[in-house]
C-alpha cells in the first residue's frame, strides 16, 4: 500500500508537471518539490515512530509522492543544459544509477537500524538524508544560476513547448507509441512489485531472517546502478531498440518462471538467480524504452508523449501491488513460496512481449526500422 500511495499522485502529476515547472521555473521548482518530498518523509517518520500511525504514514507517503516525480523532472532538465549528445545520455544514466545505488544502501541499512533501534529511528535517518538532498539541491541551484550569469552562451533552464503536456497531442500518436505505452505499463507492473516482494520470498521460502532478506532484495537495483549508463551508451551507438525491448521481456518471463520452479531450501541463494535476471532485464529495458519514444512521435509532441506514458506507468504501479497482495493472501504455498504472483508477472510480461514483437514487426514493415537505427534524425 505504501508503494501504491506514492504512485497515486503521479498518475496525474506527469500530465501537468511540465507546465507547472515552466511557470515557477526549474530551479525554484527543484527546491519546492524537494521541500515537499522532505516534508512527506518527516510526516512518514513521525507517524512511524512508536506507536506507529498507519493512516498518517499513508499521508506522509502521499506527500512524498507529490514531490518525487516532479523533482526528478527538474533535475533532468538542469542536467540536459550541462551535458550534450552522448554525454547527456551518460549523465542521465548515471543519475539513475545513483538513485538505484541509494535503494541498495537502503536495503542493507534499514533492517539493521530497525533491529538495533526502531522503525522510527530508521525513518528519521531517511528524513536526515532528505535534508541533505535539499541542501544539495540548493547548491545545484546556486551553481547553475552562477553559470548562467557568468556565460552568455548558457542555455536557460526552462521547458520548451515540446516538453509540455497537451491533451490535443494524443490524437496525433500512432500505433507504435501506444504499443510502447502498453509495454512500459505491464513491464514496470512486474519489475518493481517483484523487487518489493522478493524480501518476503527470501524470508518465507528460503528462511532468511529479515536483516539478510533486506540486504539481498536490492540486487536488481545494484545491477542497474552498475550497468545502466553503459547500456545507454551502447543503445545510442548501435540502436536495435525494438529488438532489445523484446529481449528484455523474454528474460523477465524466464526469470519469473525460474522463481516458480526453484525448490524451497534453508537459507540458500536460489532466488538470487532470479534477482540477477530481473536486474539485467530491467536495465536493458530501461536503457531502450524511454529513448524509443522520441522516434515514434512528432518532435513537437515529445513532452506529451513522455508525460502520458509516465502517467499510465504510475497508474499500473498503483494497481499492481494491490493485485500482488491479493494473490499472496489467497494463494500461499509454503513449499514453493508465492507462485500466484509470479504467475501474474509471467502473464503480464507475455502481454508485454506480444506488444514488443508487434512493435518490432510494424517498425520494420511500415516505418523503415527507425527504432533499430542509430541516426537520431529519423522519426515516424
Amino acid at each position: 500500500m505504501f508503494y501504491s500511495i506514492y504512485s497515486y499522485p503521479n498518475c496525474i502529476l506527469p500530465l501537468f508537471g511540465g507546465v507547472f515547472l515552466d511557470v515557477v521555473g526549474m530551479r525554484k521548482g527543484l527546491i519546492l518539490f524537494t521541500v515537499i518530498l522532505t516534508l512527506g518523509q518527516l510526516v512518514f517518520a513521525y507517524a512511524g515512530s512508536d506507536p506507529p500511525n498507519y493512516h498518517m504514514m499513508l499521508v506522509g507517503r502521499f506527500i512524498f509522492g507529490l514531490g518525487g516525480e516532479n523533482m526528478s523532472v527538474a533535475q533532468s532538465a538542469i542536467v540536459t543544459t550541462w551535458f550534450k549528445g552522448y554525454e547527456m545520455n551518460f549523465a542521465l544514466g548515471t543519475n539513475i544509477s545513483i538513485s538505484r545505488l541509494g535503494s541498495v544502501i537502503m536495503g542493507f541499512t534499514v533492517p539493521v537500524m530497525y533491529q538495533d533501534h526502531s522503525l522510527g529511528f530508521a525513518l528519521y535517518v531517511g528524513f536526515a538524508i532528505c535534508i541533505g538532498s535539499l541542501g544539495l539541491a540548493v547548491c545545484l541551484t546556486l551553481i547553475d544560476l552562477y553559470r548562467e550569469k557568468k556565460s552568455t552562451n548558457v542555455e536557460s533552464v526552462t521547458l520548451g513547448d515540446d516538453e509540455k503536456f497537451k491533451w490535443s497531442d494524443l490524437k496525433a500518436f500512432k500505433l507504435p507509441y501506444w504499443l510502447i505505452v502498453a509495454s512500459c505499463c505491464v513491464t514496470y507492473m512486474s519489475v518493481f512489485p517483484y523487487i518489493q516482494k522478493v524480501g518476503y520470498i527470501l524470508e518465507h521460502k528460503y528462511n532468511f531472517d529479515e536483516k539478510a532478506a533486506g540486504q539481498l532484495f536490492g540486487i536488481p537495483y545494484f545491477i542497474s546502478a552498475g550497468i545502466s549508463p553503459f547500456l545507454g551508451l551502447a543503445v545510442d551507438k548501435y540502436g536495435k531498440r525494438a529488438l532489445i525491448i523484446s529481449l528484455s521481456s523474454v528474460i523477465l518471463i524466464i526469470a519469473f518462471s525460474t522463481s516458480i520452479m526453484l525448490p524451497a531450501c534453508d537459507a540458500c541463494y536460489n532466488e538470487v538467480i532470479v534477482e540477477v535476471l530481473v536486474g539485467v532485464a530491467y536495465s536493458i529495458y530501461a536503457s531502450a524504452i524511454w529513448g524509443s519514444i522520441p522516434y515514434v512521435v512528432d518532435p513537437k509532441t515529445v513532452g506529451t508523449a513522455f508525460g502520458f506514458c509516465m502517467a499510465i506507468q504510475n497508474c499500473g504501479l498503483s494497481v499492481a501491488p494491490s493485485i500482488v497482495n491479493g494473490l499472496q493472501t489467497r494463494f500461499v504455498d509454503t513449499e514453493y513460496g508465492i507462485p500466484a504472483f509470479n504467475a501474474f508477472f509471467i502473464a503480464i510480461n507475455i502481454v508485454g512481449l506480444m506488444c514488443n514483437i508487434w512493435l518490432y514487426i510494424i517498425d520494420i514493415k511500415y516505418y523503415n526500422g527507425v527504432l533499430n537505427k542509430v541516426d537520431k534524425g529519423d522519426t515516424i
